[in-house]
């Protein structure tokens, strides 16, 4: 039987670590997390803290680590939850802009890609047939 390990964060502007639990392998035909596993809460953000960063994303949609760190400092938030905040932020605006990227829409188009959970759009279908008619 495998130990459980627990890994130990320390944010780089010092304040309090936080700890989570690895994951374990799920067994074989078992989906999704155990209820028992440990899992940090979500992050709550203050509207204070939203407000600053929707307007830091306003400025620049991409942070340098100098600014990040002047961020975390100024928020009282560690830099992963400003990058991640970012990350998650670019990806919102991605997927509601509904722009594919070309290799992708080439690799659904040979049935060696789709990782979509909503049916193709007409032209995706016809590039497939054309695709496929090629093959």
């Amino acid at each position: 039987m495998a130990a459980s390990v627990t890994w130990t964060v320390l944010s780089s502007n010092g304040r309090s670590p936080r700890s989570r639990r690895v994951k374990k392998p799920c067994p074989k035909g078992a989906q999704g997390p155990s209820p028992t596993e440990e899992k940090r809460p979500r992050t709550a953000f203050s509207g204070a803290q939203l407000a600053r960063l929707k307007h830091e994303f306003a400025e620049n949609r991409y942070l340098t680590e100098r600014r990040r760190q002047q961020l975390s400092a100024e928020l009282g938030l560690n830099e992963a939850q400003i990058k991640i905040w970012f990350q998650n932020k670019r990806a919102k605006i991605k997927k509601a802009s509904g722009q594919k990227n070309p290799l992708a829409l080439q690799l659904m188009a040979q049935g060696l890609y789709n990782h979509s959970t909503v049916p193709l759009t007409r032209e995706e279908e016809e590039l497939q047939e054309m695709q496929n008619k090629s093959s």
